[in-house]
């Protein structure tokens, strides 16, 4: 994949089309090994929602953080690309060719490598997700991630940004994978307490698993009591 980097990077000086040509590379590439390495360094989740994704009748899609059209000279370049799940209403189909910034002076925003988006995305016990007021951004990143998660506390607008990651499905999933949370350290504890040690513990453990559990950023927040909004 290296190869076909530096290939297309020498090719598309040439080209009269830079994305038609970034295009038709990618596009030749084979890609099913190129899925089986980012589902084990995404630990078989949606960069964006986290659900499972899998091959099968849905063949996980793979984005471009920076759009191929914007972009075509990253079109192959390893950090730019993420394994999204196929749902058509959300993350990679709902972004499609939308680039990360809010005004087009801005830079993109980073990639999850180059960035701890962890310490960004909040999550509400109700299952929502929104960008936390203590978020180590810029304000042209603040502003980009906003646009890309939406401000589903805001009941005037009510927008649930370019990846959707606030739609009614996933809210559901997210609140079901805390109740399943709540009830296997409550079994597990047999009607004891948990100790916050013994919680962080467990998170510590879940963010070792392999592949990881759907929604596990979730279910992290909840072990370390720290949903709702950041202050």
């Amino acid at each position: 994949w290296a190869q076909a980097e530096k290939e297309l990077l020498a090719g598309l000086p040439k080209a009269a089309n830079h994305v038609l040509y970034a295009r038709f590379v990618y596009d030749s590439m084979e890609k099913r090994k190129l899925r089986a390495v980012m589902y084990r360094e995404q630990g078989g989740l949606c960069v964006f929602c986290e659900r499972r994704v899998e091959d099968g009748q849905s063949t996980p899609r793979i984005d471009h953080w920076r759009p191929l059209s914007a972009v075509p000279e990253l079109a192959l370049h390893w950090r730019n690309l993420h394994l999204s799940c196929a749902s058509d209403a959300t993350c990679d189909c709902s972004k499609h060719e939308t680039r990360f910034r809010a005004d087009p002076g801005d830079n993109d925003l980073p990639w999850p490598v180059d960035l701890a988006y962890e310490r960004c995305v909040g999550f509400t016990s109700l299952g929502e997700v929104y960008v936390r007021t203590d978020a180590p951004l810029d304000e042209a990143q603040r502003r980009a991630l906003v646009l890309a998660l939406g401000t589903p506390h805001d009941d005037v607008v009510k927008d649930n940004g370019v990846l959707n990651l606030n739609h009614p499905a996933l809210i559901a999933a997210r609140a079901a994978a805390l109740d399943s949370e709540r009830s296997r350290l409550e079994r597990d504890c047999k009607g004891k307490t948990a100790t916050r040690d013994e919680r962080l513990e467990r998170a510590s453990a879940m963010l070792k698993e392999q592949p990881l559990r759907e929604f596990i950023s979730i279910r992290v927040r909840w072990l370390e009591r720290s949903l709702g909004k950041a202050r």
